[in-house]
């Protein structure tokens, strides 16, 4: 899907007892474009073969009625269009398809039905569930605008993340996720947040995107962290202002200091792995996915850097690897068991 768009031991319970007075569960707009849109159904699609790196087809009148329907429900105007050439693409698959241990690749082999470079998404990236003739979630349809990978994988990130505060010209925020800082790296980056929200869904980790009101709270992965999609009790207790971060925006609201500065701070005695992951309970499960194979099988670093002048601070550090990712890491963690030789 698109979202432009702990004290954990102990304070579950008092969350669940916090209960704000008028909640009650919002109407999924996207219910039935999950359902029925013909461009997300298997039979429309090419039968799983190959890599997945090699499945990477040009935009067709299905797929585009798919990205047409979905921009509609968000208000976008952009129509897509095919992207021209798609070999140096499918060159950087190919690369990184190189990188990645032959567990996240037979997932992705498993799951990854198509792979669609395309312009005027919308948003940087796009996944539809893919289902069976019987309605079922057995993979997904991973779309990218290859109009806006210009950037190397830090430059990339540090940009999505600003967008979240005010301008400012004595702070700045880095994000560092490999020294390399290649074009590659974003792609690596978005495709595996892409493929966690297809794995939420398919491993039923998270209430499917065809139902019209999605209960977090039936999901023991987000217990205590989210009761919709967008309400997460730590806003009744010690995080009301996690209901104001909100990316790429026109008019941002939140100072990157101090502001930015202490909700960095408060994240780290949360379930979300990243600010973007507490944007909503959907992102919190992708960046989740993403950060543990980026971090822990890859074994690069994930930094949050707050830099003022010449002096720079850490503000987060591979949140994946603490406290608030362990549910997280320990699903993962049974997933991509390596298979026994």
């Amino acid at each position: 899907m698109r979202y432009n768009p702990y004290i954990i031991s102990l304070l579950p319970f008092l969350f669940w007892t916090c209960s704000p007075p008028s909640f009650s569960l919002p109407l999924n707009p996207y219910a039935d474009w999950a359902k029925n849109n013909i461009g997300l159904q298997s039979k429309n699609l090419p039968s799983l073969q190959g890599k997945w790196n090699t499945r990477v087809y040009p935009l067709d009148p299905k797929r585009l009625d798919t990205l047409i329907a979905i921009n509609a429900i968000d208000g976008i105007e952009d129509i897509p269009k095919p992207t021209k050439d798609l070999s140096s693409w499918k060159f950087e698959l190919a690369e990184i398809q190189k990188s990645f241990p032959k567990e996240v690749n037979d997932l992705f082999d498993s799951l990854v039905f198509g792979i669609y470079f395309v312009t005027d998404l919308g948003s940087t990236g796009l996944t539809g569930i893919v289902r069976d003739n019987n309605g079922k979630a057995i993979g997904g349809i991973i779309f990218l605008d290859s109009d806006l990978f210009v950037d190397g994988g830090n430059d990339w990130a540090s940009k999505k993340e600003s967008t979240a505060f005010l301008p400012s010209k004595d702070h700045s925020i880095q994000i560092h996720l490999d020294d390399d800082n290649t074009k590659g790296s974003a792609i690596q980056f978005i495709i595996l947040h892409e493929l966690g929200h297809i794995l939420s869904i398919t491993k039923g980790h998270a209430p499917d995107f065809s139902e019209e009101k999605r209960d977090f709270r039936k999901f023991p992965l987000f217990d205590g962290i989210w009761w919709s999609e967008t309400y997460s009790p730590y806003e009744a207790t010690f995080f009301p202002e996690r209901n104001k971060i909100k990316f790429y925006q026109k008019t941002p609201t939140l100072s990157l200091f101090p502001e930015g500065k202490f909700l960095y701070k408060k994240l780290q005695n949360t379930g979300f792995v990243s600010l973007y992951a507490a944007t909503n309970a959907d992102d919190t499960y992708a960046e989740a996915f993403a950060e543990y194979v980026h971090v822990i099988l890859l074994k690069k670093d994930y930094k949050v850097i707050l830099s003022t002048g010449a002096n720079s601070e850490v503000l987060l550090q591979n949140p994946i690897t603490k406290e608030g990712g362990r549910r997280f890491r320990e699903t993962f963690q049974s997933i991509l068991k390596k298979p026994n030789p």
